[in-house]
């Protein structure tokens, strides 16, 4: 196997810094930057730090990189041996997952997810032949960083920025598991939440996060939602407004049948129901019925919504459970029409994109069916 030497990389913005192997230091960086993002506009990387080391045939080396040295979302690491080959594994150490492993190449390039806390380990093996070895850490460009969080937080900005919104949700889940007073985690999920009028639940993590330490633009971010949230949950008696949290919480859980047991014994109990209460429990009883499939009963419990409804703002999120219900049916026309006043009625932002999308997605589909 040969020798194994721990080494440094100073930062040095893409001047290479060539020293002796085989003691060893720290790898230390410093605060390379304030808080970022590591792919910048178009994709464009830049070098932040980057060493050459020669090596003997055989020998090995290794290089430990936390968060604290280099604050990204996400950078990538490079190794390019020019004409000689070598061996390279990078593993993460806090649960010891392999990110990367390819023997006998010339050259290696790894995007590393990143996030607070986070640290790898790094090794290098020379092969036959002695040979010198660039190391690169590739991040954005300076100008074009933005704010980094903990790991699956940043895994959900990522997935949103790609619009795969309900995986950025459930990387939002992930990190409250990982540490359930992670505020920045509560704000993005009480976002999703309200976009799909849970806002029970989103009221409750975001006020769980403003009572605890946000960085400054979050709790202007999450300020913002409470006001929001204050509007839009409009007054609803007692039982309804108890019901309502209850059945939130089971469809979150994906608890469908318990959450349409809630809402089956309000609907049909003794309360004089206005219609805002029963279209707000209607929707849910749909979003119940559409979790267990039970598609056409689920078309029901929307229209009956809509019919009770009186605030445009629900109609638009009535509407877009429609067209998703209509596009799982294969329903492409009326997917689209649904979808179409979703968008006209006014949509939260993240629920606007993925309306945009679909409607792109069933006017291809409709194309390619000609």
């Amino acid at each position: 196997m040969g020798t194994t030497a721990t080494v440094m990389i100073k930062p040095a913005s893409g001047v290479l810094c060539k020293f002796q192997t085989g003691f060893a230091c720290c790898l230390v960086f410093g605060a390379l930057l304030m808080a970022g993002t590591a792919l910048g506009a178009n994709g464009i990387y830049e070098t932040w730090s980057s060493d050459s080391f020669t090596l003997t045939p055989r020998e090995s080396f290794q290089l430990h990189v936390s968060y604290e040295q280099i604050q990204v979302r996400n950078w990538k690491l490079v190794v390019d041996g020019g004409d000689q080959n070598c061996d390279l594994h990078v593993r993460r150490s806090k649960d010891g997952s392999l990110l990367y492993q390819q023997n006998d190449q010339r050259h290696h390039d790894v995007t590393i997810p990143w996030g607070v806390g986070e640290e790898v380990s790094i090794v290098i093996t020379n092969r036959n032949a002695k040979g010198a070895f660039v190391v690169s850490l590739m991040g954005p460009p300076r100008d074009q960083v933005h704010a980094s969080y903990s790991y699956h937080v940043n895994r959900a900005l990522d997935k949103f920025s790609a619009g795969q919104r309900l995986a950025a949700e459930a990387e939002c889940r992930d990190a409250l598991v990982e540490d359930p007073e992670d505020g920045v985690a509560k704000v993005l999920l009480a976002g999703f939440l309200r976009d799909r009028q849970y806002f029970d639940r989103a009221t409750g993590l975001v006020d769980d996060a403003l009572d605890g330490d946000l960085p400054e633009n979050m709790r202007t971010i999450a300020e913002s939602m409470r006001q929001e949230l204050l509007k839009l949950r409009a007054p609803l008696p007692v039982p309804v407004r108890l019901g309502v949290q209850e059945a939130e919480s089971l469809l979150i859980a994906e608890e469908s049948q318990k959450a349409l047991d809630v809402t089956e014994k309000l609907l049909n109990g003794d309360l004089d129901l206005n219609s805002h209460s029963r279209s707000r429990l209607m929707m849910l009883q749909g979003q119940a019925l559409d979790q267990l499939g039970r598609n056409f009963e689920s078309l029901d419990a929307f229209t009956n919504a809509l019919q009770l409804n009186r605030n445009k703002d629900a109609e638009g999120v009535i509407y877009f459970h429609m067209g998703r219900l209509f596009l799982k049916m294969d329903n492409l026309p009326q997917a689209e029409g649904a979808y179409t006043m979703a968008l006209e009625n006014g949509l939260p932002s993240g629920l606007d994109v993925q309306a945009r999308e679909a409607l792109q997605n069933i006017a291809n589909r409709i194309r390619d069916r000609r």
